[in-house]
């Protein structure tokens, strides 16, 4: 199993280089067609202006993914989705991939054409696929060779291991993490990743698993905290999960420190 077409979401912003960096090593890993799609949350009827940078965009993307010899294609705008907002955009072409990149939004996020801040959230929630969300600060010279996968049994997490698997089957290090807040708590979660561990073993993923009890923090804070310690650099985690005691996946996406794949 592998991702056959990624899609990497470029704009005007000082990060979109570096999400088309990691999308092509990770293409190139995949033997994956990368599809760039350049667009911002003006809608493109209005991104006249924008037009030489786009351009210029599209000549560097091309040319670095010719010298890495990974096939690159630009999607155009589609007519018919052109006056949408930019997640309704942004879904629309995932669609049609494997798995997309997005940028977490700067802090200093504005009015158009920059994205907004809950954007991620957004087509996290709504795309109905995998997406890969980089932060908007700190250096990635690769994704996915250490990997922590948060679980917690339910759909979202099931479906978040599932979608991130041809990742999962080229890491070097795999760790399944759960918390709890109880020793019964805990008691179950061992179990559940065990049966996890199985599944993964199956599909040739070596994994190591750990349920940790937590009190005092939130998952979101000792999952990065965990992910810190052990130098991953891509979590995996459902974008539903449950809270204790803010949303996870919403506290996530705002204070990721890592790359992370969520899927809903």
């Amino acid at each position: 199993m592998a991702y056959k077409n990624i899609l990497v979401h470029l704009d005007q912003t000082s990060r979109s280089a570096t999400r088309f960096t990691l999308a092509l090593d990770l293409a190139k890993r995949q033997q994956a067609c990368l599809s760039t799609f350049y667009a911002t949350s003006t809608p493109y009827l209005f991104q006249g202006p924008e037009q030489q940078h786009r351009d210029q965009v599209q000549t560097d993307c091309l040319e670095q993914a010719r010298q890495a010899g990974v096939e690159c294609v630009w999607v155009p705008e589609d007519q018919e989705t052109a006056h949408q907002s930019l997640e309704e955009r942004l879904n629309y072409q995932s669609f049609f991939a494997d798995l997309t990149l997005i940028g977490q939004p700067g802090a200093d996020a504005g009015p158009p054409p920059a994205p907004p801040r809950d954007l991620p959230n957004r087509v996290v929630l709504t795309s109905g696929r995998p997406i890969l969300i980089v932060p908007f600060a700190g250096g990635f010279q690769r994704v996915g060779t250490r990997v922590m996968v948060a679980w917690r049994s339910g759909r979202s997490s099931s479906r978040a291991v599932y979608d991130a698997l041809p990742l999962l089957a080229q890491a070097d290090v795999v760790h399944l993490l759960s918390f709890a807040t109880s020793k019964t708590e805990r008691e179950q979660g061992e179990v559940t990743l065990e049966k996890l561990a199985g599944f993964l073993t199956r599909h040739g993923v070596k994994t190591t698993t750990e349920a940790r009890l937590i009190s005092d923090i939130s998952f979101a804070d000792a999952l990065l905290n965990r992910a810190a310690e052990e130098g991953i650099d891509l979590l995996v985690a459902g974008g539903a999960l449950p809270t204790a005691p803010a949303p996870m996946a919403t506290q996530l996406l705002k204070e990721m420190t890592v790359p992370v794949l969520m899927s809903s």
